[in-house]
């Protein structure tokens, strides 16, 4: 889910509307029964970028090793998408570490200047890709605040944990 969301913000100049058909039920983020509501996996991503992608959306420069992915050839293990709040100064970036085994070190390189302080930093990973959230272990899978980075000399390095999903909040 979280891939989808960044290619959606990535394509935001064509890409005017995204729906989703579910919303509720059956292969939905939110489930019900009579004794009340769960989020599912999928739920969490959709909650980041509603509550962090504000304005325009960053072309970023993402370098990363690749895997083979048959008959699409190389695609890489990290997938990053930011946006920028013109009005706040609030920077967010969404990061996908699609490597089933290795967490990855991400360097963001601010060619402008560097966010001051690091807000919010959430990740939501696994050891489990099959793990699901049910009314009975609600909490099976949910987000994780993760360690803030620190910026030093226009530079940010963290890392992100395999097969997982991080939204890191910047301010100004």
């Amino acid at each position: 889910m979280g891939g989808i969301l960044n290619t959606l913000m990535r394509n935001a100049d064509r890409v005017k509307i995204a729906c989703l058909a579910q919303l509720i039920n059956v292969i939905a983020p939110i489930m019900t029964n009579p004794k009340g509501a769960l989020r599912q996996t999928i739920f969490y991503p959709y909650s980041f970028a509603l509550q962090s992608a504000r304005g325009s959306v960053l072309n970023l420069l993402v370098e990363s090793p690749t895997y083979e992915v048959a008959q699409m050839g190389q695609v890489p293990f990290v997938d990053a998408a930011g946006t920028l709040n013109s009005q706040d100064g609030k920077v967010a970036i969404f990061i996908l570490n699609r490597d089933l085994e290795k967490a990855h070190t991400v360097e963001i390189n601010w060619q402008d200047k560097a966010p001051s302080q690091v807000t919010n930093s959430t990740t939501l990973t696994g050891g489990d890709l099959k793990a699901f959230n049910s009314f009975d272990a609600p909490k099976r899978v949910i987000p994780q605040t993760a360690d803030k980075p620190s910026t030093s000399g226009g530079r940010t390095k963290f890392y992100v944990p395999a097969r997982s999903y991080t939204v890191i909040q910047f301010a100004g």
